[in-house]
């Protein structure tokens, strides 16, 4: 799917509700969103920032349908898989999050958020050997060290974490 390009004045309230979201003002935040004609609404980036504005709101239900609605119009996108595969997540639905992302790994093998996110989900799950593997499948894609230290402080592989110790 082709999109229309986010040119001003929506490319300025994105890069608005940004910055409110950086500084913690989710409120604002959604009035620069708000801001974005209609047609728009629906673009990549802006469905992304709002994903992220109700992910900062705890607001899992509305992650999940604008995670859907990614996936539906952006399935190139191993982010739009991870938000709505994160959605899943934060809901408490760690199979079906596992379920849902797992195919994605093979449409983008260069991905390392992909086995991370999916040694989260069997970690969470209770599957913490099958969290390993896929932990080390991330740390062979990507930064080794970058994803070791933030492993470590990761509170979803914390059960991991105190397996293994």
């Amino acid at each position: 799917m082709i999109q229309k390009e986010l040119g001003p004045p929506a490319v300025h309230y994105l890069s608005a509700a940004e910055g409110w979201l950086e500084l913690g003002n989710v409120t604002e935040a959604m009035l620069e969103l708000a801001s974005i004609p209609a047609d728009l609404q629906d673009h990549y980036e802006v469905l992304h920032l709002r994903w992220h504005v109700h992910n900062r709101l705890r607001d899992w239900d509305s992650c999940l349908e604008i995670g859907q609605k990614m996936l539906d119009l952006n399935p190139n996108r191993p982010q739009s898989w991870i938000n709505h595969g994160n959605a899943l997540f934060y809901l408490g639905r760690f199979n079906d999050a596992y379920e849902l992302l797992l195919p994605a790994l093979e449409k983008f093998p260069e991905d390392e958020a992909i086995p991370y996110n999916l040694a989260c989900y069997r970690c969470q799950s209770g599957d913490l050997s099958e969290a390993m593997r896929w932990l080390q499948q991330a740390m062979k894609v990507g930064d080794s060290d970058r994803l070791k230290r933030m492993a470590v402080e990761d509170p979803d592989l914390k059960p991991l974490w105190t397996q293994t110790a």
